[in-house]
């Protein structure tokens, strides 16, 4: 009776935990999957990565040409712009120290203390320079070097002024300022009013050509005319010359033959002569 108590109890507990067991082994037939994908996926992992270093081993292949051409083009662009010969240099400052002296202690400090700065303040000078230097005409170039050494002067204050701090130093430069800025202005108006004289006479120039060729039209007309005929009638006369030129030189046995038949013709009229 115990024993059958005992195997009831044992068939009752496995009933119970089969769903537990039957999960479990479910569980365990799932898990081993999960390795075998993990593997797959590392397997496949495993394979990518040399497809994958070899697109980045050809793109950078691909990239680094443009780069080399993108390295070889900067030089190119920078060079006109970095490169400044001694005696450039010497010009530069020397041009400087004739204009507007004030320039060369601030050139000489950016020199000492800031070399890329005092490189790219010496750039700027040459391009403007070069600027001015490019214009023909005297009178012009001396304006526009005037209205250079306000604009460089009005710079220099610019840049004095976030150096000061103290209000009284910011006032006085702040006046200086707007005095340049001021001359400036002036300057400009002073010489766009020369131009606006200047293109007036030009205008007045212009209208005193149209009304000559007014009334000389037809008087034009007439003489441009007569050459024209004049012309043409010397051009066919030398025309008919080397036509006849030509046709001398194609038949040049005429003559002696003419010649000939004219001392027949005299022959007979001697004879009759000599029987009278």
């Amino acid at each position: 009776m115990v024993k059958h108590i005992k195997n009831v109890l044992t068939t009752i507990a496995l009933f119970c935990l089969l769903p537990l067991l039957l999960a479990n082994s479910g569980f365990a037939q799932n898990t081993p999957k999960t390795p075998s994908d993990k593997q797959d996926k590392a397997k496949t992992s495993k394979v990518k990565p040399p497809v994958t270093e070899k697109k980045p081993a050809q793109q950078p292949s691909k990239k680094t040409k443009p780069a080399a051409s993108g390295e070889t083009k900067a030089p190119d662009k920078k060079k006109p712009a970095v490169v400044l010969s001694e005696k450039r240099r010497a010009e530069l400052l020397a041009f400087c120290e004739q204009h507007h002296e004030e320039l060369l202690p601030l050139l000489k400090s950016l020199r000492k203390n800031r070399p890329a700065e005092f490189e790219k303040a010496l750039r700027t000078l040459d391009r403007e320079i070069k600027q001015l230097q490019m214009v023909k005409s005297k009178e012009r170039y001396e304006k526009l070097l005037a209205q250079w050494v306000l604009r460089s002067k009005i710079k220099l204050l610019s840049a004095r002024l976030a150096v000061r701090t103290s209000k009284e130093q910011r006032a006085k430069t702040t006046t200086g300022l707007s005095k340049l800025i001021g001359q400036l202005q002036d300057l400009k108006i002073k010489h766009l009013n020369e131009e606006r004289q200047a293109s007036r006479a030009r205008v007045a120039k212009i209208g005193t050509q149209i009304e000559q060729l007014r009334s000389t039209r037809d008087a034009e007309i007439k003489k441009q005319i007569d050459a024209f005929t004049k012309n043409a009638e010397r051009i066919q006369a030398a025309q008919k010359a080397r036509v006849a030129v030509k046709n001398k030189s194609k038949n040049p046995g005429k003559q002696p033959a003419t010649t000939q038949e004219a001392a027949k013709k005299n022959q007979p009229k001697k004879t009759e002569k000599n029987k009278g």
